[in-house]
């Protein structure tokens, strides 16, 4: 099997940067393009804000984002890697098990648990959603 396209969840975690890391050198060894998605699924009813408010509220969320994601550049630049990096709002559940099926993804690269690891748990919860959810091979990284 021929690894061209890999998907790289990618949350600033500890977890997160190991699996960069190793989505790098596989990457490497295989002339694999590696697309690197941050799901901001920080949300807010926006009924309750001044409008005045909300446009600097998203212009915030995309400054973190960025911040939130030099983790994972500094990993790919200048590696001599083909990689994208997006950021998209919603579910990161279900935005990366939507895009790992509407993509053509050979390998989903991503951490054992995010920010939000829970003690004792195997898994974390996207981890668990994309695992149970997508049918292309995930490799998870502790």
């Amino acid at each position: 099997m021929k690894i061209n396209n890999i998907l790289l969840p990618f949350d600033g975690s500890e977890y997160s940067l190991n699996a960069a890391r190793y989505a790098l050198g596989l990457a490497k060894m295989t002339n694999a393009h590696v697309n690197i998605i941050y799901c901001d699924e920080w949300q807010m009813n926006f009924s309750e804000v001044p409008e005045s408010l909300i446009e600097q509220i998203k212009l915030n969320r995309v400054e973190e984002a960025k911040v939130l994601l030099k983790g994972a550049i500094g990993i790919f630049e200048n590696q001599g890697v083909k990689y994208t990096v997006e950021t998209i709002t919603g579910s990161a559940g279900e935005i990366l098990t939507r895009r790992a099926k509407s993509k053509n993804y050979d390998l989903v690269i991503m951490g054992s648990h995010g920010h939000s690891d829970i003690a004792g748990l195997f898994l974390g919860s996207v981890t668990h959603k994309v695992l149970n959810k997508i049918y292309c091979p995930v490799l998870i990284v502790p």
